[in-house]
């Protein structure tokens, strides 16, 4: 096991992978970095490990109207904190505006956030991935001049760095700067990386 969160729930991706077969909701291909960095799906991870994750969709209102679509998020947020923390899942906004919606979902963690959208997903020191039974026998790159390549033993050995697992190719927005990734993973910036959509398998950031 790789520590994978399996929860079998409705979600919010499937909700929106629903409506996009019947009302044509399609994912916005927009990539470009803007300003709020609004123009893509993102996974956010604050300085305490919060999570925010800011979803980015077209929207036809012809078929569908707003309000219908804040119901139904607020919906599975509320099936979802069954026996939970109010805290543990929550609609923070949302927006449509020139046909684009953007929702951004509030978890308290990355549990959470891995559970609710059934995927394996991980913030946390070294030391506790390892606890979690993910794979160490891992290559992985540095960043800058000469782009410095550690193994296992050197991954084992940086216990109480924090590390980011990803299992989908959405950005990810770190709360420090990236020290090392993992072949599968395209550095976009600092503290922005994105899993490679090609990609099978699970990606990792070291944070520095």
């Amino acid at each position: 096991m790789f520590g994978v969160i399996n929860v079998k729930t409705d979600t919010f991706r499937s909700y929106i992978l629903l409506i996009a077969a019947f009302l044509g909701l399609l994912l916005c291909a927009g990539c470009a970095r803007s300003d709020e960095d609004l123009n893509e799906t993102t996974v956010i991870i604050d300085n305490k490990g919060g999570i925010t994750h800011r979803i980015v969709e077209s929207f036809d209102k012809d078929y569908y109207s707003e309000d219908e679509l804040r119901d139904d998020i607020n919906r599975e947020l509320e099936e979802y904190r069954r026996g939970k923390d109010e805290k543990s899942a929550k609609l923070n906004s949302l927006e449509i505006r020139e046909g684009i919606a953007t929702a951004e979902i509030k978890f308290a963690g990355y549990e959470d956030y891995a559970a609710f959208n059934d995927v394996d997903f991980f913030y946390g020191t070294i030391n506790e991935a390892m606890s979690k039974d993910y794979p160490t026998d891992v290559t992985l790159k540095g960043r800058g001049d000469g782009e410095e390549t550690i193994g296992k033993y050197e991954f084992e050995s940086m216990g109480d760095s924090m590390l980011v697992v990803v299992s989908e190719p959405v950005v990810v927005e770190l709360p420090k700067k990236i020290a090392y990734t993992t072949a599968n993973m395209d550095i976009l910036d600092d503290d922005r990386a994105r899993m490679a959509s090609d990609s099978v398998g699970l990606g990792y950031i070291v944070l520095k």
